[in-house]
């Protein structure tokens, strides 16, 4: 299997919305020019080269689609640099949807795009966070982007739903308007940035409680709720934990590229790109390697109360984004993160083990193949 590594460029500073939890840095009109993005992108198709690597482009903001022109140009400029490289290279774009056309969704579709749709579930959940700067909820603009994405044929597309303090209690009812209106994958990102209390974190697990027997209702019911991180988890169990190409490799396998050309390890540290502690250098100068290394050898330790932990093969304590967003530091694990780990794989293990003790019919589908041979006597 071909390594990849995911270069996102922050196309720009600027958004239509305002929402309440961005960690994107403040909001200004400010994009980036053609010749940083270019820069960027020769930086990271030679990264790639280096790597003998497959090139993974996202385009992030902001809002990405302020800047379709850039974008478009961006796009041509790394197919016709990239003929001499491992693979073609694929592309995704990271939009709130309030400036999604049938024109632009059609393209993105014809160039074989992943779209990756910000929708925080209901109107009740959206509104809290995802507003434009009058303060009015966006929901409504963005229904109507998913449905251009539904009409879109060929389109590739996930949504991504953040479960923040102020919007969990709706969590359940997020999920049940997302998979009502969506067939594709629905993902739940946890935000790892804000404090949450004892009474927030018991009330986001008794939502992701519900969100487990749904899991469990759809795959009996024959149509298996695509929602993350609770299948990627199941996998997880079922092959008996992460394997080490799926953990974070920040700064290695992963490159942002801010509005001013500043290069950072992952596109939810950026801010507004220009902090110098995770910067890892520019499209002028190039990646620092240096501070490349430091930044894996912090990356490589483990918090020593994980190394008895029982859940440690199937939790993602090594991401090192999550980590650093929440204790400032790529290697150590909050309370938080740390209890949220341990409910996704407490019940990860309940549901795959119902399922595979039922024979279901589209768990065994999706991960018979990971499952280790029973033993003898065992039954299924």
């Amino acid at each position: 299997m071909i390594p990849s590594i995911k270069a996102t460029l922050c196309l720009t500073q600027d958004c239509t919305l305002r929402c309440r939890y961005c960690y994107a840095g403040e909001k200004r009109r400010c994009a980036m020019d053609r010749e940083t993005a270019f820069r960027g992108l020769d930086l990271v198709m030679d990264e790639a080269r280096r790597q003998g690597a497959a090139l993974d482009v996202g385009f992030f903001g902001g809002e990405p689609l302020l800047e379709w022109e850039l974008l478009q140009a961006c796009d041509a400029y790394t197919r016709e640099r990239s003929v001499d490289m491992v693979a073609a290279p694929r592309f995704s774009v990271t939009t709130n949807g309030t400036l999604l056309t049938a024109e632009r969704a059609a393209w993105l579709a014809a160039h074989r795009y992943w779209l990756f749709l910000s929708l925080d579930g209901s109107p009740r959940m959206h509104n809290l966070n995802r507003t434009y700067p009058d303060g009015r909820g966006s929901h409504a603009a963005v229904a109507r982007a998913l449905d251009v994405v539904n009409a879109t044929p060929g389109m590739n597309a996930q949504l991504a739903c953040v479960v923040s303090p102020n919007n969990h209690r709706h969590v359940t009812e997020g999920v049940e308007w997302m998979a009502a209106h969506f067939r594709g994958n629905i993902i739940l990102n946890f935000d790892s940035w804000s404090a949450w209390s004892a009474a927030e974190l018991d009330g986001v697990e008794a939502q992701y409680a519900r969100c487990w027997d749904m899991v469990l209702e759809s795959f009996r019911e024959g149509r298996p709720l695509m929602l993350e991180p609770f299948v990627g988890r199941l996998a997880a169990v079922v092959r008996n934990g992460f394997h080490a190409c799926d953990h974070c490799r920040m700064g290695e396998r992963e490159i942002c590229v801010s509005v001013h050309g500043n290069l950072f390890p992952c596109s939810r540290l950026v801010g507004e790109g220009d902090s110098p502690e995770l910067n890892l250098g520019s499209v002028e100068t190039g990646i620092d390697r240096a501070k490349q290394a430091w930044l894996a050898a912090q990356r490589g330790r483990i918090d020593p109360r994980c190394l008895a932990c029982a859940a440690r093969p199937f939790c993602t304590y090594w991401c090192g984004c999550t980590n650093y967003a929440s204790t400032h530091d790529v290697a150590r694990v909050s309370g938080t993160t740390c209890r949220m780990e341990r409910h996704l794989v407490t019940h990860a293990q309940r549901v795959a083990a119902i399922l595979r003790k039922e024979g279901n019919a589209p768990f065994m589908r999706l991960f018979g193949h990971l499952l280790p041979p029973a033993r003898e006597g065992e039954g299924s």
